[in-house]
């Protein structure tokens, strides 16, 4: 919700970090202006959710999730705000929890990640995350600094191959149980 955008929230959008993975010119956006974006996601088709660390509920990123009903396909963005949290699985496990909400509560079929080519770390969720490269996109995308085309990679995961997986990690013990409002542990 906009009331529950924090200067600290708003603030990452200025970390230049933050800005070169979502591919956007380092220009701080402002509070107003964030709440007023974080007002237009439906929570349908668009939907923003903060990353927050338990049990403290401390905000450590954001993910932008937009879903195509039609086609029951989801495409997920995660930012991870807090610097102190930048490589420390925060995006990894962030992934987990949302890749089930996707396929288990949301009924979707199919959910893509397309990163930048050249932003590492989110192509390392990716395949840590076992998603499939379906792709690399050449000159996608407009880099947002210099004017220059860059590459974008399309990762994949369907409810098929999500399922498989999970009945493997389970089978294996490597599950861990899910709770929240609305969900049974």
């Amino acid at each position: 919700m906009p009331s529950e955008v924090t200067p600290e929230i708003a603030e990452w959008l200025t970390d230049p970090a933050v800005m070169e993975g979502l591919n956007a010119p380092q220009k701080a956006m402002g509070l107003d202006a964030f709440r007023a974006y974080v007002a237009s996601f439906d929570n349908l088709k668009r939907n923003l959710m903060a990353i927050l660390r338990r049990p403290d509920d401390v905000p450590l990123g954001l993910a932008v999730m937009e879903v195509d009903l039609r086609h029951r396909l989801g495409s997920l963005h995660l930012i991870i705000g807090d610097p102190d949290n930048r490589g420390r699985n925060m995006a990894f496990e962030a992934s987990i929890v949302l890749l089930r909400h996707f396929f288990r509560e949301r009924k979707l079929e199919k959910v893509t990640f397309q990163p930048l080519a050249r932003n590492q770390a989110a192509v390392a969720v990716c395949e840590r995350s076992g998603l499939r490269l379906e792709g690399t996109l050449r000159s996608h995308r407009i880099d947002g600094r210099t004017g220059k085309r860059i590459d974008q990679m399309l990762y994949a995961l369907t409810l098929e191959e999500y399922e498989e997986r999970a009945k493997m990690a389970e089978a294996a013990g490597l599950t861990r149980p899910f709770a929240g409002p609305g969900l049974p542990a």
